[in-house]
């Protein structure tokens, strides 16, 4: 962490030279004022060749840089007005400036023009599925977890993620690792406002990170592409068993060769977390023996402020440099509560109700700041990336187990203090180049660093004085330092394409608990290859078969030896002796004009991490903990379909038919398990009177065998309506979530005896204004349509 500041300075100290003439002007209409977004384009004059553009500003000004001599002239254009083309004019040693360019009504224009620019909720790319969420009807309000329950496939069960037959998901934000990060508390309580997509990569190319065994989601941001000044306000309420609030305020400024954009918002989210177990001990103590049935009840409202800022500039034709920074700071202090009935067998113990109350003091802020440049060299796609991104994630937890029972209302009480700061660099080097029409070769490197500090003080009052716990608390330290680099291959002959990559990734991690005085080093030194070969059977029907290796290296909060109780007989425990496991993934894609149509994939995993609970065989508590499987293979099966050949329906549909199976020898016993699961979902989008717009979702999915737990069937759905007013600037969105669900219901028969029920807040209904203010002209294409070829020319460009 010492080559931070060092690292960062060669990052952005350097320097660009800048040769030629500026030429300026303005393009107005014939009453003389100034075109806002207008084309102006210098040709040569030799051969007409295009050799700058750029669009006018607020006033209808432009400005090209950095000319060198020569022979010229300007066009200029506009969707609603005739062309203008200037005579030709010689740049010598000095500035030109061009006054009033003047662009006449075009007679021939239709007089209407509809422009469309429908985004699908589905996108199948050569390497990724993407899941356009933006202008989701339902999805006006809450956190990115709620957002992220928009992804086929993608279930969200006790704020937890996983996905249907495809292992442990790779979260990033913005393309940024979260693997230090307590990505629970980050998903749940961070606003889902301000998302634009998900991105689903099921065969990472060599070009990502090779953590993790199922699909990497890429959650990105939104990023302003409005020229201009513009801005955005929205307001957002949603009540369930709790209330919740949100609120936003976002500006942007483009112009020129500056973008810059931010944003503030406050969010008051709400979730519940409900979880019931019921545990049958028999055969571990006469007097312990019995039913324990433990009722646990957790609801909050967590505050989060954030803040964003995002400044591009475009130094010249061929040099970007950008910076991008985001803070978050939330507050969560709430008291859960547990309330236990033991029902034991044996006549000679009277039974014990115990209730406690578990009050926290919760408190997190990330904060990240992250520099880059693009050097794009030519025209041809060769290009030079650098990147890098420092980011700080800190969290401080304090809470107080206050536990009394029937028989003496004796009190006994536990206290936990746990801060934690983590401190993250990374910086990456990417170079495209074009070797020919048919072939591209990327090359790159990447180096992350992490130091994480965490210092559990655990105590019990004894005498009304507060006493160190030594058998629970633990000061630990983890370390780790990632090399990596990679090649990559992209090429095409004819109907054929393919990738291929190889990469190679070199870490150190150690981990220090200054409390026991121990450290556990782990190098791991390996090479991850990929690829993928694609064909276009016929127009619009294309094949795909891709492979990737793998690693998932244990999460820092799963290595750290712990002992943290959750109530007085349930408690949870890291494993510092945890594995990385090791991944290889096949599978094979059919898609129809970019949608996804038909998967099938198949995923074998050495030293499979599983979530597990395990009975204490010389008491009557209980712990959950992480261990290693030595096997898990998985075999899934999807097909999807449009909803679009419904007349006035779009959205999609699909299913997925998944077979997980478990191999290893486990607790002195062999674990061998499988199970076929089936799951099924639609999204449809339609439209009501009065241009209403209106969406339903559904889905299910059938018992599976997830690790140990043996889950039962369980299903969500969802409804809302929006419409726009204000000439579509002002938005107002209806949403309800959850109007018919089913909770998730398991049991765990291996070794123990124990019937679960998670339970969350639902359902939920919400509602959001939004109000758009400013020029909203889009720097992106749009398609449009109309009978005159002119027209249509223009508003393409």
């Amino acid at each position: 962490m010492k080559n931070y500041f060092f690292v960062t300075t060669l990052f952005l100290l350097f320097s660009l030279s800048s040769f030629g003439q500026n030429i300026t002007g303005s393009v107005v209409d014939q009453k003389g004022k100034g075109i806002f977004y207008a084309t102006v384009a210098l040709h040569s004059a030799e051969d007409s060749t295009i050799i700058k553009g750029e669009s006018t500003d607020e006033d209808g000004v432009f400005k090209l840089s950095k000319i060198n001599p020569g022979s010229y002239y300007l066009t200029a254009s506009m969707l609603g007005y005739d062309d203008y083309a200037s005579e030709i004019f010689t740049v010598a040693q000095s500035d030109l400036e061009f006054f009033d360019l003047t662009l006449g009504d075009d007679t021939n224009l239709l007089q209407t023009v509809e422009i469309v620019e429908r985004v699908p909720l589905l996108e199948q790319k050569a390497d990724k599925l993407i899941v356009n969420v933006e202008g989701n009807v339902t999805n006006t309000n809450g956190s990115l977890l709620d957002v992220m329950k928009k992804v086929p496939g993608m279930l969200v069960i006790n704020d937890r993620l996983s996905m249907v037959g495809s292992g442990t998901s790779t979260i990033l934000l913005n393309g940024k690792s979260t693997q230090y990060m307590d990505v629970q508390s980050l998903l749940r309580d961070m606003p889902g406002d301000n998302i634009k997509k998900v991105e689903i990569i099921h065969t990472p190319g060599a070009e990502y990170e090779a953590s993790g065994s199922g699909p990497i989601i890429n959650i990105i941001l939104k990023k302003n592409s409005l020229f201009g000044t513009n801005g955005s306000i929205s307001l957002g309420a949603g009540k369930g068993e709790l209330w919740d609030y949100t609120t936003a305020l976002n500006l942007s400024h483009y112009q020129g060769s500056f973008n810059i954009n931010g944003g503030i918002g406050y969010t008051r989210n709400a979730w519940v977390e409900d979880l019931d177990l019921t545990r049958r001990l028999n055969g571990i103590d006469p007097f312990l023996d019995g039913t324990y049935d433990q009722i646990n009840e957790e609801a909050a409202r967590p505050i989060t402020y954030r803040g964003n800022l995002r400044l591009d500039w475009d130094v010249t034709e061929k040099h970007r440099l950008g910076l991008e920074t985001k803070y978050y700071d939330n507050t969560n202090n709430r008291t859960a509560s547990n309330k236990t009935t033991i029902d034991f067998i044996s006549d000679q113990v009277e039974d014990i109700i115990l209730d406690t109350q578990n009050a926290k003091e919760t408190g997190w802020d990330y904060r990240s700041i992250n520099p880059y440049y693009v050097f794009e060299i030519d025209t041809s796609g060769q290009k030079l990336e650098l990147d890098a991104n420092m980011a700080r994630f800190k969290v401080d937890r304090f809470n107080i187990l206050s536990t009394t029972n029937n028989l003496d209302n004796s009190l006994d009480r536990q206290r936990y203090n746990q801060p934690g700061d983590t401190k993250i660099f990374a910086a990456a080097i990417d170079y495209t180049k074009p070797i020919s029409n048919n072939i591209e070769l990327k090359v790159g490197a990447k180096l992350s660093m992490a130091d994480l500090d965490n210092d559990l003080q655990s105590s019990f009052e004894q005498n009304g004085e507060w006493v160190n716990n030594e058998d629970q608390s633990n000061h630990y330290l983890f370390d780790e330092d990632i090399y990596a680099g990679y090649g990559k291959i992209n090429w095409t002959k004819d109907e054929w394409s393919g990738t291929a990559g190889l990469r190679y990734e070199e870490s150190n991690s150690v981990g220090t608990s200054l409390t026991l005085d121990s450290t556990l080093t782990r190098p791991i030194k390996k090479l991850f290859p990929s690829f993928s070969l694609s064909r276009e059977l016929v127009a619009g029907l294309k094949a795909t078969a891709s492979y990737s290796y793998r690693i998932d290296r244990p999460r820092y909060s799963t290595l750290n030896p712990f002992v943290y109780y959750l109530d007085p007989f349930t408690y949870e425990q890291g494993n510092q002796n945890l594995r990385p496991q090791l991944t290889h993934s096949g599978k094979f894609t059919l898609s129809m004009e970019n949608q996804p149509f038909f998967n099938v994939e198949y995923k074998k995993t050495n030293d499979a991490i599983v979530e597990v609970t395990e009975q204490d065989p010389n008491s009557e508590e209980a712990r959950k903990t992480d261990i290693n499987f030595d096997e898990q293979t998985n075999l899934s099966i999807s097909l999807f379909f449009p909803l679009d050949f419904i007349p006035g329906l779009s959205g999609y549909g699909g299913t997925i038919v998944n077979k997980n199976m478990y191999n290893s020898v486990y607790s002195d016993a062999v674990f061998d398990r499988s199970k076929w699961n089936t799951t099924f979902f639609l999204q449809a989008e339609f439209r009501l009177p009065w241009d209403i717009n209106a969406e339903v979702g559904g889905w299910y999915t059938s018992a599976a065998q997830e690790g140990i737990f043996n889950s039962e069937y369980l299903f969500g759905t969802s409804a809302g309506v929006s419409k726009k007013f204000m000439d579509g600037k002002a938005k107002v969105s209806l949403g309800i979530e959850d109007p018919f669900n089913r909770f998730w219901h398991a049991n765990v028969d291996y070794q123990q005896d124990m019937d679960i029920i998670s339970r969350w807040q639902a359902p939920v209904v919400n509602a959001r204004f939004s109000y758009k203010f400013g020029n909203q002209h889009l720097k992106s294409k749009k398609k449009v349509k109309g009978s005159a070829s002119d027209v249509l020319r223009r508003a393409q460009q």
